[in-house]
């Protein structure tokens, strides 16, 4: 049944025929004329090499200091040539949600093979907690006769932590950084007794032998084992840090704290006790005993300095730790008591019906709103957990906080009206229930209240305590200082041989006596007051070290060399004096910011804090304002209800007024110092009216027109802030502009990645002549090799 087809002749001896081949297939070509019309026949066959699909293959390296910096390096081929190569990703949110899938086009293909690399920084995309990235490279063929086919790398994804994980991972490296702190601490104080028994051992003998080299290198091995311990902690804190501005962000007292923290464990390993460690490994290869016995005392006096750091700091993180758990915990009861006024609302539209008069739809709204509540209570549990969690930190710190002992109640007073409003929804009572959700979310936003004036009133008391403390060792120093002085030029005068010499010696051991003591309160005091640098220590180690060595010298047999002691003794003045200074500094940026926290503090949430001294912007007045306008409501719905409101409750509201106006006044000032007059005088008119406000509570007035010029004070307070805030994101932005850096790939990948290339290109030398199916076998071979 074949088709006998004939061709066209355009010569005597040549013929045409035109066919497209898109599979294997035979054909036979007869010569035939009229006086041979059965010619034989001649077959051949045709064999059609296909477009294949298009390969593509991706390496990916991330960087090891930025998870979210990205690097692609790979390869894409087609044996007829690529029209297209992109990479594509797609957001999908934490409620599940997908968004659109983004296509960004890389270089045109050229050719049958492409090599391609690409860089994404994922936070371009400013993921939220919980959402997942997924990602691919895709190439498509220019086949137009089969149409496009194309090709896909791997799909890759990237999903960031939700809150609770982020939360779990901050938990988990604070274990671990505690952990490692008490195991330096413990470390350090083996290493410094080790140090000493050697020394001992060393004073003995008349050189350095091997073995006492051999315990040296131990100890020297312990001490770098000690050394990465610490920066292992220093990492773990490093890390929560970065994490901590993924998913949230403390107020701003609590992040200058930590930031002075993270100085603190940068400060913990100083380059003096490196450079130190390498100068005994050189001697210990020398032998040298006299210079090594002087180093090891070097490193005894470093290593008991970096232990008060290390114990200082176990403290601080402990103390941070506590107070950041205290603000999460308010900022959570905050949010639950918003998400409950809000179901109380929804529950309060729903009919009281029973099941079987509902309809569908009501039946559906019914379930949802049951289904919420009981999401709320399994939250609520969860504060409860973190509150007891909370009191045990609470407990390790060596001064705890006063927690409150009515929180327990009031958390079991909260989730009694919790499951009440659940079970009178169950029973399709929902107006009660409704009331019940008020209750609890009232309750939840009072004991958030409470919880914030408690912790500022403790930070006051304790600020005021520690500024005591600090004033006392002030004059301590001042007073050591004197005293040093006064001996010092006694000793001067005083002959090495007489008893008023040893007298005077005694009095120098007095003194170092005196100072231990100073040590010891400093070293406490350092606990609680972040402020303290790490380099006082420094400071309080040379103090002692020039005082024993002064000691030394008073009392060396035969000579009583007066003159290097008094070297020593003009030294050990120098530092106390010096500490003396560094402590007044301190005692100045507190009492700025305890200055900052008074200025409208009383029964307010801090609404005086005007910032730092640089301009930032703080929300705090705002949130004051607001507190006061609840407080009134309350006042006027009580009155409206007969109860009526007492003297005292206007004079604490007269009083908040106050506080907010005067803490505005300061805003003021400082818009006035920097030339702002258009922004002084918006402050101003808010000032005017919270002094008309101001006198009405005094005057025992509170009205519907009160409240609402009330509300427009705190409209126009936010509004104010939000332009404070839009100028200092705009103020950033500019100077973050200059300074922004292209993201390169890494120049070790570059490079390897060109070295790579170079050796498969020497074995690339492809005939011409082969054939098309030797070809695509010798391009395989290729393929293999960048694989590999």
């Amino acid at each position: 049944n074949e088709e006998v087809i004939s061709t066209d002749r355009f010569d005597d001896e040549l013929f045409t025929y035109k066919k497209k081949a898109l599979r294997d297939e035979g054909y036979k070509i007869l010569v035939s004329n009229e006086n041979l019309p059965n010619a034989d026949s001649v077959g051949y066959s045709i064999t059609v090499i296909p477009d294949l699909h298009p390969t593509i293959s991706v390496e990916k390296f991330v960087d090891s200091t930025d998870a979210k910096l990205q690097f692609f390096v790979g390869q894409a081929s087609d044996d007829y040539g690529m029209r297209s190569l992109s990479f594509n990703y797609r957001l999908q949110s934490q409620n599940g949600s997908q968004g659109i899938l983004n296509t960004i086009k890389m270089q045109k293909p050229a050719g049958t093979q492409i090599n391609y690399d690409y860089t994404w920084d994922i936070r371009d995309i400013e993921l939220k907690p919980g959402d997942e990235l997924t990602y691919y490279f895709e190439v498509y063929d220019n086949d137009a006769v089969n149409g496009n086919k194309f090709a896909r790398t791997n799909i890759m994804t990237f999903k960031k932590p939700t809150v609770e994980e982020f939360e779990d991972m901050e938990d988990e490296n604070n274990d671990k950084i505690k952990k490692d702190l008490k195991e330096s601490i413990e470390e350090s104080k083996k290493i410094q007794e080790d140090f000493k028994k050697l020394r001992e051992k060393l004073l003995q003998e008349k050189e350095m032998d091997w073995q006492s080299r051999k315990e040296l290198e131990k100890l020297m091995e312990r001490q770098q084992e000690l050394e990465k311990k610490i920066e292992e902690a220093k990492k773990n804190f490093d890390e929560n840090m970065k994490n901590q501005d993924e998913f949230s962000q403390p107020n701003e007292e609590l992040q200058e704290k930590q930031e002075k923290v993270q100085e603190l464990m940068d400060d913990l390993m100083s380059d003096e006790m490196k450079e130190l460690m390498e100068q005994i490994e050189e001697l210990m290869q020398e032998l040298n005993k006299d210079n090594a016995l002087e180093m090891m005392e070097d490193m005894e006096m470093n290593d008991e300095e970096l232990e008060m750091e290390l114990d200082r700091m176990l403290e601080l993180l402990k103390q941070l730790e506590v107070e950041k758990d205290m603000q999460d915990q308010m900022d959570k009861l905050e949010e639950l008591a918003k998400e409950q006024e809000e179901l109380a609302k929804e529950t309060e539209k729903q009919e009281d019906k029973p099941e079987d008069q509902q309809t569908a739809e009501e039946k559906q709204k019914q379930e949802e709103l049951e289904k919420k509540q009981e999401e709320l209570n399994k939250e609520f549990e969860k504060v409860q957990e973190k509150q007891e969690e909370l009191e045990k930190k609470n407990e390790e710190l060596e001064r705890p906080k006063d927690l409150g002992d009515e929180t327990k109640e009031e958390m079991e007073d909260i989730e009694k009206d919790m499951e009440d409003s659940q079970q009178k929804m169950e029973e399709n009572k929902n107006q009660k229930a409704s009331e019940s959700q008020k209750k609890a979310a009232e309750k939840m936003k009072k004991m958030a209240s409470s919880m914030q004036m408690q912790m500022q009133s403790q930070q006051m008391e304790q600020m005021e305590e520690d500024m005591e403390s600090l004033r006392q060792l002030m004059e301590n120093l001042i007073g050591l200082s004197f005293d040093q002085e006064g001996l010092m030029d006694d000793i001067a005068k005083a002959n090495v041989n007489t008893p008023r010499y040893v007298d005077l010696v005694q009095n120098q051991y007095k003194l170092k006596d005196d100072f231990k003591l100073i040590e010891d309160s400093l070293q406490e005091l350092s606990k609680r007051v972040v402020q303290i640098e790490s380099f006082i220590t420094e400071k309080v180690t040379d103090v002692k070290v020039n005082m024993k060595d002064g000691l030394k010298n008073l009392e060396e047999h035969n000579v009583r060399n007066k003159n290097q002691a008094t070297v020593n003794q003009q030294q050990t003045m120098k530092n106390v004096n010096d500490l003396a200074l560094m402590l007044n500094e301190v005692m100045e940026q507190m009492q700025q910011q305890m200055s900052s926290m008074m200025s409208g503090s009383q029964m307010c949430n801090k609404p005086g804090g005007q910032g730092s001294p640089g301009g930032k912007p703080s929300d705090k007045i705002s949130e004051g304002q607001k507190g006061l306008n609840e407080q009134m409501k309350g006042m006027k719905k009580a009155m409206e209800e007969g109860k009526g409101a007492s003297s005292k409750d206007f004079a604490q509201a007269a009083k908040r007024q106050a506080a907010l106006r005067k803490a505005l006044r300061e805003l003021q000032r400082g818009k006035q110092q920097r030339g702002e007059g258009k922004g002084a005088q918006e402050l101003q008119d808010i000032i005017d009216s919270m002094n008309k406000v101001e006198t009405d509570l005094v005057n025992k007035q509170l009205t519907n027109e009160m409240l609402k010029r009330q509300q427009d004070i705190e409209t126009r307070l936010l509004q104010a802030e939000k332009a404070e805030r839009q100028k200092e994101y705009d103020n950033k932005r500019k100077a973050e502009v200059a300074s922004q850096k292209e993201r390169k790939m890494p120049p070790s990948l570059e490079e390897y990645i060109k070295k790579r290339e170079a050796e498969i290109e020497m074995y690339k030398q492809v005939s011409p002549a082969l054939k098309p199916y030797y070809k695509y076998l010798v391009e395989e071979y290729f393929k293999s090799l960048k694989k590999s």
